[in-house]
């Protein structure tokens, strides 16, 4: 048996060696909407309103595509390279989003650009060797999204192109064969999301089609079948998100939808559970839900009146909520200290939500947030490219004002993804 692992900056370790839950990266993207913040498992990648991308976290794959100076050390003792400090990569970028140990970015002339762990093929250069700079590997691309160790991207024309890791068949080409070149498989996409071993699509037609890991019915399909082709889930469908072993879907009408594990009662429904959902189930909200986040074991949603409501998993404060007294919310309840909500992010033991006025919310058990804002980061990169703003590390369950007009934070590092198979 082999088993993914990656490490984690020194100040996880804790959190790490105690828990048992999945980490990958959970992004949706397309081209009205690119990704500009994503967490991978031990690295965060932020884009600015300049273009400029920048990266921190572990760069022990070289994930952060620059060169650190700073070491921490692994779970074993053994030391790796890490940045605690967000550092400037690279220069006119639209999205990128952070895998399980590497980064994909897309440039504002459409170029795709990758760098870190390949292992598994995941860089797309056709080899399984890493990179600690950016390589080009495909042009003409609108959106992207990384997987725990496989790539999603949209073309202008399109289509649909997967590779990297395919175990559970989340390329969707019918093989569960892992590939390090891109293939197109599907043709009509408008947004597309990745998960652990999973991956969901938004045709032209609003349908939403899912392929890949399935053990716990995150696939929607009324089984729990892993299937290495995409099969159509829903009708009327606005956007996705695949969390840990749970997926919740927007239709047009703005309903809520989620499907999967429940047994943090990540799914809403008022119990937690360990029967499966395998089925999309609508949610019961007071109002139309305009965004989703969902987390490894909680979901967080924006209704059209700016408020934040919340559920699942709650033991680190992930929530927002006292966890000595709601360890676990199985129903929508609203974080009071969050209004005027635009946008959310949700991790493993934290969570992130943007305020119309620019603030930046965090929560849960541990944070690491930029001090400054990302217009002196650019200011300060001019004349130095190697420029760094001090991170600030606190922990604690209730919602905290970290930027004021900037969005900058990490968002869950992890331990490990399911068992693969040899």
């Amino acid at each position: 048996m082999k088993r993914h692992t990656a490490v984690s900056l020194a100040a996880t370790f804790t959190l790490l060696c105690c828990s048992i839950l999945p980490v990958g990266a959970y992004d949706m993207g397309s081209p009205e909407e690119p990704l500009r913040l994503s967490a991978g498992l031990s690295h965060t990648v932020y884009v600015d309103e300049t273009g400029t991308l920048w990266a921190w976290g572990s760069n022990q794959a070289g994930q952060l595509g620059t060169e650190t100076q700073e070491t921490s050390t692994d779970l074993e003792g053994n030391p790796i390279p890490y940045a605690s400090q967000p550092l400037a990569v690279m220069e006119g970028v639209v999205s990128a989003s952070a895998g399980a140990d590497f980064t994909v970015a897309l440039k504002a002339d459409g170029t795709l650009w990758t760098w870190g762990g390949n292992d598994e093929g995941q860089l797309g250069t056709g080899t399984t060797e890493g990179s600690a700079t950016p390589v080009q590997v495909l042009d003409q691309v609108t959106a992207v999204v990384a997987g725990d160790y496989h790539v999603v991207a949209l073309r202008i024309d399109g289509t649909l192109w997967t590779w990297g890791d395919n175990l559970y068949g989340q390329l969707g080409d019918g093989t569960y064969t892992s590939r390090s070149t891109p293939a197109q498989v599907m043709e009509g996409v408008t947004t597309v999301a990745a998960g652990v071993g999973a991956t969901a699509a938004i045709r032209t037609d609003s349908t939403l089609w899912t392929w890949g890991d399935n053990l716990f019915g995150q696939l929607g399909d009324g089984t729990q079948d892993s299937r290495p082709t995409p099969q159509q889930i829903l009708t009327d469908v606005s956007a996705v998100n695949l969390g840990g072993y749970h997926a919740a879907a927007l239709r047009t009408d703005g309903t809520l939808w989620m499907w999967g594990s429940n047994i943090d009662g990540q799914l809403g429904t008022g119990q937690a559970t360990e029967v499966l959902q395998t089925q999309p189930v609508q949610v019961p909200l007071n109002g139309a839900v305009l965004a989703v986040a969902a987390g490894t074991g909680h979901t967080v949603a924006i209704l059209e009146d700016g408020s934040l409501w919340v559920w699942g998993r709650n033991d680190q404060g992930q929530l927002g909520l006292d966890p000595d007294t709601a360890a676990l919310v199985p129903q929508p309840t609203q974080v009071t200290e969050a209004t005027g909500a635009v946008d959310v992010a949700a991790g493993t033991y934290q969570t992130a939500c943007l305020l119309s006025d620019g603030t930046l919310l965090t929560w849960g058990a541990q944070r690491l947030l930029g001090s400054g804002s990302v217009e002196a980061w650019a200011e300060t990169a001019a004349e130095d490219t190697t420029a760094q703003v001090t991170l600030s590390q606190e922990a604690g369950w209730a919602p905290w004002a970290v930027l004021a007009g900037s969005v900058v934070c990490l968002l869950a590092a992890g331990l490990v993804t399911r068992p693969r198979r040899d």
